[in-house]
């Protein structure tokens, strides 16, 4: 039984999925943890966040770059 990596082998099925989990988890996580509506999200404070958002963008635009590779 041969394994497959979701991240080197991705499915088209799997791009719409984990595309749409990261819009969601991106939002959420921006709209807890600031005020977005009332203050600036470009804020010292919030550094961490954008850490997590950028990391999170890199490892889908890798599945991207990936399934395009693979297709």
């Amino acid at each position: 039984m041969i394994k497959k990596n979701i991240l080197q082998n991705p499915t088209k099925t799997n791009l719409i999925v984990f595309t749409l989990l990261w819009m969601v988890s991106v939002v959420l996580i921006i709209l807890s943890v600031t005020d977005l509506f009332t203050q600036s999200v470009f804020q010292k404070r919030y550094i961490p966040v954008f850490i997590i958002v950028l990391a999170s963008s890199r490892v889908i635009a890798k599945l991207y770059f990936n399934y395009f590779k693979n297709k």
